[in-house]
């Protein structure tokens, strides 16, 4: 019963260390059966990554430009205007209409001239 005693603690902590042991990697009294110290090479094949592209960027469109038509008015027109008005008004006895009538055409005139 001593026996019986001893063996099974010994028996116990023999099991505990038996997957150690087995774990080991081969490096034991185990000849044919590993290969000892070599391993398969693992080669790692990276594809490049490309960097993303860049984002588009909008722009907007220029602003318009004003469009400045040559000044056709002059000096003279004004003046022939003047006249022509007062010519028309005194020749329509003071009809507005006519007053405005010599007004264009003596601005027309004025303009003709002072070119």
């Amino acid at each position: 019963m001593k026996k019986l005693l001893i063996a099974l603690p010994l028996f116990a902590v023999a099991l505990c260390f038996a997957g150690t042991a087995d774990a080991s990697g081969g490096h034991g009294k185990h000849k044919g059966h590993h290969k000892h110290g070599h391993r398969d090479e693992v080669v790692h094949y990276y594809v490049p990554v490309q960097p993303p592209a860049p984002a588009p960027r909008y722009y907007s469109a220029p602003a318009p430009q004003p469009y400045h038509a040559p000044d056709r008015r002059s000096t003279s027109g004004l003046a022939g205007s003047v006249v022509g008005g007062a010519v028309g008004y005194q020749v329509g006895n003071g009809n507005p209409l006519a007053a405005g009538v010599g007004a264009a055409a003596g601005s027309l005139i004025g303009n003709e001239i002072g070119r």
